[in-house]
């Protein structure tokens, strides 16, 4: 059984977390006959090894195929890593938007040379965009594509000169061409919110399943005295993740922050935190600890679902979010405090609600459980 997997970039955090259930549960169901390729527009790695289901100290490696020849993946991978004046700023993967339709054709070719007998498709962008090869294709939907649509005004600020000039030329295609791929065997959204965005948009139905959440958080326990610093986890970009913002809010109230991640903003962000604010990186070993022992998660991004609110949430942190999106779904009065708007008057105000409430983090962590376990 040759299976086809697509996503739109094979690298780490959140949506690698959903791509490599769906992998397993692949595994599992079309063991031993599973053959099993990724196709992706770009990948830190040349392969992903998952563990076998049954067999946890062996792996099984799949092949990664990316959209972009290897030698310019190459490039952009290095400027990435090493932050080298004007080049950075050149091979930054966010300036491929433009070129996404030609990507998505090239990816579409790639995956037809291979002929798998099945399809599916994990997108939070573009790889729901692959021109269909007559075989059954499944979609998981994290999300449509925001930076044309809901984030559009806040990529359109990012852009300067003739860049957000061919943005905005370019913007009106990238709809059209998206609206018109809509036809898949199966649909899945990740929460509520993306379902009805989806319905509103493409005019298809969808069944909802909430992303798995690791295990790791399920059973971390509880911290019956937890620290006071806050934290804040993911990307470190200065729009849509609201880093920026979160950081003058804490350099306002001088309150003690960890900004856990890496991204292409953080020596900007670094440039203007305060002295109460800690840059830990990305953080491989004690991400759940560190996150458990605190006073809260500060997340106000306009989520699709907000896995790292869910993980919070499963070891009795509360968490200030906003209200647009789907964290309304996951946050209720008792687990934290949704804001209608980002300015700092309304967050400043909010957290200091935030932070006079007690509550009971067992009983966070059994709610959660609860939408968790009626959303599979």
């Amino acid at each position: 059984m040759k299976i086809g997997f697509v996503n739109c970039r094979t690298m780490p955090w959140g949506v690698m977390q959903v791509l490599n259930d769906l992998l397993i549960k692949a595994l599992r169901k079309n063991w031993p006959e599973a053959q099993i390729q990724l196709f992706t527009l770009i990948s830190e790695e040349k392969q992903l090894h998952i563990p076998i289901p049954w067999s946890p100290e062996k792996s099984y490696t799949i092949p990664i195929i990316q959209a972009l020849p290897n030698w310019l993946a190459k490039l952009f991978l290095y400027f990435k890593k090493r932050k080298v004046k004007i080049l950075s700023s050149i091979f930054d993967y966010r300036n491929l938007i433009v070129f996404y339709p030609l990507f998505m054709k090239i990816l579409s070719r790639k995956i037809k040379k291979r002929k798998p007998n099945e399809i599916q498709i994990s997108s939070f962008a573009i790889a729901k965009n692959i021109d269909p090869i007559g075989v059954p294709t499944s979609l998981y939907l994290h999300s449509p594509m925001q930076y044309i649509r809901s984030h559009y005004e806040e990529y359109l600020g990012k852009f300067h000169w003739w860049k957000k000039w061919l943005f905005k030329k370019i913007v009106p295609k990238l709809r059209k061409r998206d609206q018109s791929y809509t036809k898949f065997d199966t649909i899945i959204s990740n929460s509520h919110y993306t379902q009805k965005l989806a319905k509103q948009i493409y005019g298809f139905s969808s069944t909802v399943h909430y992303p798995t959440i690791s295990d790791q958080y399920r059973y971390m326990g509880i911290s019956q005295a937890p620290k006071p610093y806050f934290v804040c986890v993911g990307r470190l970009v200065s729009f849509v993740r609201e880093c920026e913002i979160i950081i003058k809010l804490f350099n306002e109230l001088k309150l003690p922050l960890l900004m856990i991640g890496s991204g292409p903003d953080e020596e900007k962000l670094k440039n203007i935190a305060g002295e109460t604010i800690i840059f830990t990186g990305r953080m491989q070993d004690g991400l759940a600890e560190t996150i458990k022992e605190s006073s809260g998660l500060i997340n106000l991004t306009k989520e699709s679902f907000g896995i790292g609110t869910a993980e919070a949430l499963l070891m009795g942190v509360p968490v200030l979010g906003f209200e647009e999106g789907a964290s309304a779904e996951l946050i209720d009065q008792n687990s934290g405090i949704l804001v209608a708007d980002k300015s700092l008057p309304t967050l400043k105000k909010a957290m200091h609600e935030f932070m006079s409430r007690t509550r009971d983090r067992k009983k966070i962590s059994e709610n959660i459980r609860h939408k968790l376990k009626n959303n599979k």
